[in-house]
């Protein structure tokens, strides 16, 4: 990943983190952030990688989110002096699921 594109992903990462914070508004009882975007080589797309609390409020929050993208692309747009603003993608950062993963397996030994 070259220097710009890493600038950028950072970026992303906190501009999106500070408009869901500001304007959405999660299911009740679940917590969502930004952990990581990475973004294309030729900057038209970035992914942005979800962290959820709790686990099983995945899938809620993944179905409200993706209503909500259009708010965050407008949010993004306007917020960040970029010529061209990459288009922004969902998708779960599934660390944090390994990490409980591993660590139900360590409790039970």
């Amino acid at each position: 990943m070259s220097k710009r594109t890493e600038q950028i992903s950072e970026l992303l990462r906190q501009e999106i983190n500070r408009v869901l914070v500001r304007d959405f508004e999660s299911p009740i009882g679940s917590l969502v952030s930004v952990s990581e975007v990475t973004v294309s080589p030729d900057l038209k797309n970035a992914t942005a990688f979800l962290s959820i609390i709790p686990s099983n409020k995945i899938g809620t929050v993944l179905q409200v989110i993706q209503k909500f993208t259009g708010h965050v692309q407008k949010s993004v747009n306007q917020n960040l002096k970029l010529r061209f603003v990459p288009k922004i993608h969902w998708d779960l950062d599934e660390r944090d699921l390994k990490y409980k993963v591993i660590d139900e397996a360590l409790k039970q030994e």
